[in-house]
């Protein structure tokens, strides 16, 4: 009998991050030498398509989206497009967008096979993330790395529907930066029909370009980290009243999260928030030298921008669990970009101590991240994966890996 955590799991995840690891490595001599890094960005998406686009029934959310994939209809089923848009068939369609049924549709309709949704569901995310590291990164490898060890496991894992808000929202940055709402609202607006969380994007268009304050960055996060290390709870009643004025999936949303103990309960002192606390005093420590060289202010704005209300909603959101995971993921992007100008910013000694913490954080987190059986990895170029053995994983064990001191 497979235990429920073992280490012996997280192997293929240190393996992909060493391999990254050293694409790394690689690029910074293929840069030092002024050649052309082309070959490195294309095995890097290589790498990250097979691995991601590839894989077997990991994490939790094939629970969710196999059924979908499963009742959709194809487009020559107008009967069955017309039911599944109606909800008439099942109850768990009433949470799912219209966009993103869309989707299975059309993809149902090329293979009636699950894995194709993941496919190219991991090279859509694949090609906006090449997109998004060109244009912004100073560092492409290392953007990849970040996100890989920012939540990209869990973007790519779990989130189907949300990753596409997220990528289009990535996508739109340089609309922010253009002053040009149309287009913004336009690419928020789709991401909107694949998740509702998207709706959290459509304010930042009007400030999101400005430079905060330093004594509200500042009184932000001293306040955050008051709240946080008190356990101070305000937060349940405040998501209650704003599910309930939006009502719909908004409300059903919120009640669940409120009353379910599992949702609502915050992480404490932590190895994460003990790398937040750090993160937030480099990036701002680094923000002068970051701006020499990114020198566009929007854009410096826009990412600095970002990591603050990351940091602020995992500081202010510390009570409910839920919040803290869903929610920091909407702004997470910035931890890929201001690493890597991080990275380009500090002298080539403290290159050297920066590379030798990437590389420590990087195998901790793959090795703990990784190391119960729903993240045990299967890949079906050589695996044969199967959806029986998948519930049987995740009905023996979930309540195990959920409270792992019961």
């Amino acid at each position: 009998m497979e235990p429920t955590f073992s280490y012996s799991y997280s192997p293929p995840y240190v393996l992909l991050f060493v391999t990254l690891f050293f694409l790394f490595l690689w690029e910074n001599r293929m840069k030092k030498n002024d050649e052309n890094i082309t070959i490195i960005r294309y095995i890097c998406m290589l790498i990250f398509f097979v691995f991601f686009g590839f894989r077997g029934y990991l994490d939790t959310d094939f629970v969710v989206y196999y059924p979908i994939y499963e009742a959709a209809p194809t487009l020559s089923d107008t009967q069955g497009v017309l039911k599944f848009f109606s909800n008439l068939n099942e109850d768990y369609l009433l949470k799912i967008e219209p966009g993103y049924k869309v989707f299975v549709i059309i993809l149902k309709s090329i293979s009636e096979d699950y894995f194709f949704l993941q496919i190219v569901s991991s090279l859509i995310d694949i090609l906006f993330l090449n997109y998004f590291f060109k244009k912004y990164s100073p560092q492409y490898v290392l953007g990849f790395i970040m996100f890989l060890v920012f939540s990209g496991l869990l973007i790519e894992f779990d989130l189907l529907r949300n990753s596409k808000a997220i990528f289009l929202f990535i996508y739109s940055l340089q609309f922010i930066k253009d002053r040009n709402p149309i287009k913004y609202f336009i690419c928020n607006g789709i991401g909107l029909l694949f998740h509702s969380s998207a709706i959290f994007y459509f304010p930042l268009y009007f400030f999101l370009h400005k430079k905060f304050p330093s004594q509200l960055v500042w009184g932000a996060f001293i306040i955050g980290n008051v709240l946080y290390l008190g356990q101070i709870k305000f937060i349940t009643p405040i998501v209650v009243a704003i599910g309930n004025f939006f009502g719909g999936v908004y409300s059903l949303m919120a009640e669940g999260y409120s009353e379910d103990s599992l949702y609502n309960t915050g992480y404490g002192i932590t190895m994460g928030y003990i790398e937040k606390f750090f993160t937030f005093i480099l990036f701002y420590y680094s923000y002068d030298k970051i701006g020499e060289l990114i020198k566009d202010e929007k854009i410096l704005n826009i990412f600095f921008n970002l990591f603050f209300i990351f940091t602020v909603t995992y500081l202010f959101l510390s009570e409910y669990s839920v919040l803290i995971d869903r929610m920091t993921t909407l702004f997470v992007m910035s931890y890929w970009i201001l690493y890597p100008y991080v990275y380009a910013v500090i002298e080539r000694m403290f290159k050297l101590v920066f590379t030798f913490i990437l590389f420590l954080f990087g195998n901790y987190k793959m090795i703990n991240a990784n190391n119960n059986i729903m993240r045990k990895y299967e890949n079906i170029l050589w695996d044969k994966p199967t959806i029986t053995r998948a519930y049987y994983i995740i009905n023996k064990h979930l309540d195990k890996i959920i409270n792992p001191k019961k």
